[in-house]
């Protein structure tokens, strides 16, 4: 069985499963997704000499995060999965930084523009949410852990003199443990995950609150 997990909501990070080998391809620092993704990905599909045609399985990060990233690899997935006849599975980040834990933690990932995406889990449920960091740095509880996806996020938060441990991502064992148990979706259930709006519509509100309000 093969299988394709693709995560572009921080940089691009592309992974083929070939029964029991792993092939992946990583950089966070890729912001061309538009063009580049296709092109890596038929790459590692090479290097793990496999045909496209060949996959079962594709599994696509819907968010948090850059939203430019998010919407073309879930656009990628859909095509694929309508071209391949393949099944579709989703997770967050936040599912691939948490999975399997039970104790109560923060779960930190950058939003840009001095916001980061939260997830707050009490150990059996959570909040997922957008604040302000100085908002966070103000309202988070001593008694909880802090896992940061990026050691630009722990520094800021070390800066803050808070505490926190960069958080293992377990995206492959999540799409591993949902294709066990059969957890595939519809192709039009696939959706990107957007906890606060995009920088283009922020100023645009701006904008048009200035416009409103220089009105007689």
């Amino acid at each position: 069985m093969n299988s394709i997990i693709i995560d572009c909501s921080d940089g691009m990070s592309l992974y083929v499963l070939k029964e029991d080998e792993v092939y992946s391809s990583i950089s966070k620092t890729q912001k061309k997704h538009t063009d580049e993704l296709l092109l890596a990905l038929d790459e590692l599909l090479k290097k793990a000499s496999i045909l496209i045609g060949d996959v079962n399985n594709i599994c696509v990060c819907t968010g948090p995060g850059s939203f430019t990233g998010i919407r073309v690899a879930v656009s990628v997935c859909k095509g694929l999965a309508i071209g391949t006849g393949a099944k579709v599975f989703e997770s967050s980040n936040f599912d691939a930084m948490c999975f399997g834990d039970t104790e109560k933690a923060y779960y930190l990932c950058d939003a840009f523009s001095d916001f980061v995406y939260v997830r707050t889990f009490n150990g059996k449920t959570y909040k997922d949410e957008c604040l302000h960091f100085d908002e966070f740095a103000k309202k988070f509880l001593s008694n909880y852990k802090i896992y940061v996806s990026s050691e630009k996020l722990q520094n800021q938060l070390n800066n803050a003199e808070i505490q926190c441990k960069i958080a293992e991502s377990k995206l492959i064992l999540l799409f591993k443990d949902k294709l066990l148990k059969n957890e595939n979706l519809q192709i039009n259930e696939i959706e990107p995950i957007y906890l606060r709006a995009s920088q283009a519509e922020i100023e645009r509100e701006k904008k048009l609150k200035g416009e409103n309000n220089g009105r007689l």
